[in-house]
């Protein structure tokens, strides 16, 4: 092999294993017999060396982006995208009125880990190859589920009275569990649906792994991993039933569809208490609404403006026992349950003015990009755009136990503002049209 060979094996394996690495930190906290509340008070334990692996990370990142020339281009993305260092810096300056400077240095630290490796991986990797990796990243997740249930189920099944028999896989609990495996799921579809150039081979494997992702989510008996699983089905149906119709599509189409979807959604809040109950929970979201209720008036309304610090408020044990004493419930209360009210409660108003700043436009422009472009690969960031909306009703994805979803949130923003052009192959082919039938 010429040393030219050896080099490109070299950058390969590098690349791969920053691949690995960052999503195995922005996840570590929500794995299985790891702290889904990490000690921040030193660094002595295993949070240091996260941290140390976290900065090697950042400099192959730097080190891959000057070997592919792609520095000038992710500098000048980073500068199209203000709002989020506006919200980067909020959050970091939000160090001088925390109420948990350890907890909030620590979050910071992988806050902005996530936002450069979820950037390097958007401008190196384009959509397509992002694709490519996160259906690698959901494949792995689902094997290993799989097997820890099966052959560890005291590992990977719940053994608390109140959640006894839903699966967890490698992650901590049910909820995420459920949520995360409906993501992936709605990934293996689209795979299946986009690639059609796979062999019938390839074309199994997918169909299989969207079976195997779909039994993790049922088995972890989530509602809100069901809720998500259905909903991204029913977007997903939706868009394959706009790409092959929209050319004979009119307004009054649309005027009656926008009312019937608004008509659903009016009989849904309206009866609650029966949805839920077909899915075995009570109107009230198994005690969430009482705990929203009292984090609103009693400590919210305390600090409506700035908040508690970035990562503060949940970090700190002596406030988790307190909720949990104030409800009753067995556990403790790990967070709100709502991605957005945390963000809320721990940045202030002003920091979830400057979070939707970046979350809105990001809804906008990937759903531009979906409707111009038609065809179903561009519809990927706005249905993670969705995915992000509904799986943060019910519990807090965003910035609280885990950077992953933070991560997507910010492939998607780069995704879609910069450059079309990719730095690498891609691994589907360009449609002659732009109809649907051209791709599925």
């Amino acid at each position: 092999m010429s040393n030219n060979g050896k080099y490109q094996l070299l950058f390969s394996a590098l690349e791969t294993m920053v691949i690995f690495i960052s999503f195995a930190l922005v996840n570590i906290n929500s794995f299985i017999r790891f702290r889904q509340f990490p000690e921040v008070d030193n660094y002595s334990d295993n949070e240091g060396a996260y941290i140390f692996v976290a900065i090697l990370v950042v400099i192959l990142i730097v080190f891959s982006l000057s070997r592919n020339q792609l520095v000038v281009t992710y500098l000048a993305t980073w500068k199209k995208n203000t709002s989020l260092m506006v919200f980067l810096g909020y959050a970091l300056i939000s160090v001088l009125w925390t109420v948990y400077f350890p907890a909030t240095l620590y979050k910071l630290i992988f806050l902005f880990f996530s936002s450069i490796a979820g950037s390097y991986l958007a401008i190196r990797y384009k959509m397509h190859g992002v694709i490519n990796i996160l259906t690698w990243v959901a494949a792995i997740c689902s094997l290993l589920s799989i097997m820890i249930v099966v052959y560890f189920p005291l590992v990977g099944v719940m053994q608390n009275q109140l959640f006894l028999g839903s699966w967890t896989g490698i992650f901590w609990h049910r909820n995420h569990s459920g949520n995360i495996f409906a993501y992936f799921n709605m990934i293996f579809l689209l795979r299946f649906l986009l690639d059609e150039e796979s062999t019938k081979r390839q074309k199994i494997i997918f169909a299989l792994f969207y079976i195997l992702s779909a039994i993790i989510v049922f088995g972890s008996r989530s509602a809100t991993g069901v809720i998500v699983f259905l909903f991204l089905h029913f977007v997903v149906g939706l868009t394959i039933v706009w790409l092959k119709f929209h050319e004979r599509i009119t307004p009054r189409h649309y005027v009656a569809s926008a009312a019937f979807l608004l008509a659903g959604f009016l009989v849904f809040i309206t009866n609650t208490g029966f949805f839920f109950g077909l899915l075995g929970r009570s109107a009230n979201m198994t005690g969430r609404v009482p705990v929203w209720q009292d984090l609103f008036q009693n400590f919210y309304l305390q600090n409506p403006v700035l908040g508690y610090g970035y990562g503060a408020l949940w970090m700190q044990k002596s406030f988790r026992i307190l909720m949990q004493i104030r409800h009753n419930w067995g556990n403790q209360v790990y967070f709100a349950d709502n991605g957005f009210f945390d963000i809320l409660l721990n940045t202030g108003l002003l920091g979830f003015l400057l979070f939707m700043a970046i979350y809105i436009p990001l809804g906008i422009r990937s759903f531009k990009q979906a409707v111009n472009s038609k065809w179903l690969v561009y519809f990927f960031p706005f249905l993670t755009f969705l995915f992000i909306f509904i799986g943060n009703l019910t519990y807090s994805f965003m910035l609280e136990v885990d950077q992953f979803v933070w991560m997507l949130l910010v492939i998607m923003v780069f995704l879609t503002t910069s450059p079309k052009s990719s730095s690498i192959a891609q691994p589907y082919s360009q449609p002659n049209s732009t109809k649907l039938t051209n791709e599925v």
